[in-house]
């Protein structure tokens, strides 16, 4: 654990230390990423000033769930789905090789070397949203704080386990990339809360494809709206981590380099 916590250390400074080469290229990525992700939250505000509303829920407890979505982002997508990208580029040139003669893990190498700073800008706008989401609500127990760390970590590992998911399908189908674009226009439906589905909807969005899980269900535990049942969620998002690891590992199985 040691050795991937220096890891993770040294490759976090090499890579900012490269951001820090060209400042305002940083400082504009991650500027854009902060705009874009409070796109939906502004068009919430405008909804909810205009007169209407989703059902049962007020604004903040609205701005709180996409809040929850934004911060899971912003801690995955750095961490875990930059290996996406990473995998697709290095399959393509040749050079995924290289990771396969370190003395290291090659899934732990495949997400250290996938890092990415620009993607922090979720965590600052997902942050202030999630401020400005709580200054308008009642300050939930310690209870409902202990089932919202429990559940936002089952969201982080569905988040990881996709990723996986996604760049194991690229040791085959490179062609493939475009998957991540379908991927992020279906989580958008997980930016708004899963009661304003129909049954069948959220059915889908909770059990087939946990969309639901990565926020919705996160901050009904924080709003006090569920009891201690909800961490059933953390059976299937265990489930689904380890499916993901089992998936890459056999994809990685079947890699056969450059001249394959």
């Amino acid at each position: 654990m040691r050795g991937i916590a220096l890891c993770l250390a040294a490759v976090m400074r090499t890579k900012l230390a490269e951001q820090m080469a060209y400042r305002s290229h940083f400082a504009l990525s991650v500027l854009l990423l902060v705009i874009g992700d409070l796109v939906v939250p502004f068009v919430t505000l405008l909804v909810y000033n205009a007169g209407a509303s989703f059902p049962g829920w007020t604004l903040h407890e609205a701005l709180l769930v996409q809040a929850v979505f934004t911060l899971a982002k912003g801690i995955a997508f750095p961490f875990f789905f930059g290996m996406v990208g990473t995998t697709l580029s290095q399959v393509r040139e040749g050079t995924f090789d290289l990771l396969l003669l370190r003395p290291r893990p090659v899934m732990m190498m495949a997400i250290l070397t996938g890092f990415d700073p620009d993607d922090f800008g979720r965590l600052i706008s997902g942050s202030v949203l999630f401020g400005v989401a709580l200054s308008g609500l009642s300050i939930p127990s310690g209870f409902a704080w202990l089932q919202f760390v429990l559940l936002f970590i089952a969201s982080i590992a569905i988040l990881c386990a996709v990723s996986l998911f996604l760049s194991g399908m690229l040791f085959r189908w490179v062609g493939s990339s475009r998957v991540f674009d379908i991927f992020d226009a279906v989580t958008r439906f997980g930016m708004y809360p899963g009661t304003i589905y129909s049954k069948s909807v959220q059915n889908l969005l909770t059990y087939v494809l946990p969309v639901g899980l990565i926020a919705f269900v996160p901050a009904t535990a924080l709003l006090g709206r569920s009891g201690w049942g909800t961490l059933w969620a953390l059976l299937p998002a265990a489930g689904i981590l380890l499916l993901g690891g089992l998936f890459w590992n056999r994809m990685l199985r079947g890699y056969t380099s450059a001249g394959g």
